[in-house]
């Protein structure tokens, strides 16, 4: 099974766009738009903390697909360090132990700068696909 996202195209309400895939490393992008800030003139955290899920979550996802496994987040842990106004945040996602039903993450979200804004930690739950031949129609 092939990853399902193409390099450098925009996916999703925030045009999040992966630049690097790998088995259990990924990079995405996310050019920042001031109609995601908060109140304060900031990027609203839940901005960051998305991005960083996509990138963790596709780290575990490309390692597992290969295997007919998919994965979803059980739950997420974000530290911001900084506020972000504007530019282009880089997030890259590492597995860092995959088991047969859990798998643990790392997350780290840079700016243009490279300098650290956000770090995060999650921890995915495993699931086995259904064979096609298999599914109740």
């Amino acid at each position: 099974m092939k990853s399902p996202f193409r390099i450098g195209h925009p996916y999703g309400p925030l045009a999040f766009v992966p630049r690097e895939v790998a088995p259990g490393e990924t990079v995405w992008e996310y050019v920042v738009d001031p109609n995601h800030f908060n109140p304060n003139g900031v990027l609203h955290g839940g901005v960051v903390m998305a991005l960083l899920d996509t990138a963790m979550g596709h780290a575990i996802g490309a390692a597992v697909v290969a295997d007919g496994r998919t994965n979803a987040a059980a739950q997420m842990n974000v530290n911001f360090l900084e506020p972000i106004r504007s530019g282009t945040l880089r997030a890259r996602g590492r597995a860092i132990r995959i088991g047969k039903r859990m798998a643990v993450a790392q997350g780290e979200a840079t700016d243009d700068r490279g300098t650290l804004v956000a770090t995060s930690t999650s921890t995915h739950a495993i699931f086995g696909l259904v064979p096609p031949a298999a599914k109740t129609p």
